[in-house]
């Protein structure tokens, strides 16, 4: 009788021959508010750490210093050197398990040392302040992407979120070029379609989306649109995929969107709770009451997140896709996909749909080191 295919096990010896990175987690804000420490901590609400990235054969990849714009309102470049410091902190605190990488060959050399390889990413143009000084800071620091904007526009690059659907200004196309010259990824998740076409025209360095999934599937703005793929691809960038249930289901999202007036309302009622107590209301507070409310919606199946990969793998091909999971900035994904423990399920899952090994070694890590060696050849050249 002929022997049934284990592909778990096989993606998961597949993880292990290969170097698997996620280009998106916001977790560094746990090691600054919560004083959580990336290895033996609990987990808590979180989805990723030493332990789950283990259990899931994941490498390393990009975490985030956010500075959310209504709580850091005119602090954007402070707290942004804050969250950056934190994951630096974890490194001085607990060096066997994690280490910061800058180049390829730092998170190559990090997987053979059995260290999680931490590059570091900036989320929101915002951050810098409007100044090209503070984004030089920032990539001295460790710095290796930054996403133009958050779900809020700035003053120099539109956002599919709210403030202004324009392009680059002028500065903000300074702002690319400025990233190029030091060999930061320029990161379009978020950008209104109009800064895409922009960054794309201005951009002499390959350009990646960091968290965006299919709008072809889900209609949700910020994912990107298969012309808007091709694109991408076609200068030799990368798409990877967002595993937010609201970006993966138009369903989904709908729910949750009609949800709001009700989320809001909690979590205003427990800010206040917090402060009448004198206690500090945190990002992950609000995580676990939106969560609460994000299990009261039929969940999305798990095949729906496969589907994204598997569109995006025959639209642009399998060179110019990756894992942009957004754990620990989401309150939910798909069914079976809690915590970077379950990475091996999607390997899995697009090895039964056909996909082959090599092309799956691209996808799960190897197109990000690529574009990370480009950028550095870049800037060096």
């Amino acid at each position: 009788m002929k022997q049934m295919r284990n592909f778990l096990t096989e993606a998961k010896a597949l993880h292990d021959s290969s170097i698997v990175l996620d280009g998106h987690a916001d977790t560094p804000q746990r090691f600054v508010d919560e004083d959580w420490n990336w290895a033996g901590s609990p987990l808590g609400v979180g989805q990723l750490s030493s332990e789950t990235a283990s259990a899931g054969h994941l490498h390393g990849g990009f975490l985030i210093a956010w500075p959310e714009p209504d709580a850091w309102a005119g602090k954007f470049a402070e707290r942004t050197r804050t969250l950056i410091a934190g994951i630096h902190q974890q490194v001085a605190k607990q060096p066997e398990a994690i280490t910061v990488c800058t180049t390829a060959s730092e998170v190559l050399k990090a997987k053979r040392n059995g260290q999680y390889a931490a590059l570091i990413g900036i989320e929101g143009g915002h951050a810098i302040e409007n100044s090209l000084d503070n984004l030089r800071e920032f990539h001295a620091g460790g710095a290796r992407y930054m996403t133009l904007t958050w779900a809020n526009a700035n003053d120099w690059c539109g956002s599919s979120g709210f403030g202004g659907d324009g392009g680059l200004t002028s500065f903000g196309r300074d702002v690319v070029r400025e990233m190029n010259r030091l060999g930061m990824l320029v990161d379009i998740s978020h950008v209104s379609d109009a800064a895409f076409h922009d960054v794309l025209e201005t951009s002499w360095a390959p350009v990646i989306a960091s968290h965006s999934s299919s709008r072809h599937i889900c209609r949700a703005a910020r994912n990107l649109t298969d012309d808007m793929a091709r694109q991408l691809a076609a200068k030799g960038g990368i798409v990877m995929v967002n595993f937010f249930a609201g970006f993966l289901s138009d369903a989904w999202r709908e729910a949750w969107n009609a949800l709001k007036p009700e989320r809001s309302s909690a979590i205003d009622k427990t800010r206040e709770e917090f402060r009448v107590q004198g206690k500090p209301f945190l990002f992950f507070d609000e995580v676990a009451i939106e969560r609460d409310f994000a299990r009261r919606i039929p969940p999305v199946p798990f095949s729906v997140l496969v589907e994204h990969f598997d569109h995006l793998l025959s639209v642009v091909g399998p060179k110019h896709v990756g894992i942009g999971s957004d754990f620990d900035g989401i309150a939910l994904s798909v069914e079976g996909m809690e915590t970077a423990a379950d990475l091996p399920k999607l390997t899995a899952a697009l090895l039964e749909r056909g996909w082959s090994a090599d092309d799956l070694r691209d996808m799960l890590g190897e197109n990000l080191l690529r574009v990370l060696k480009q950028a550095e050849d870049f800037a060096a050249a």
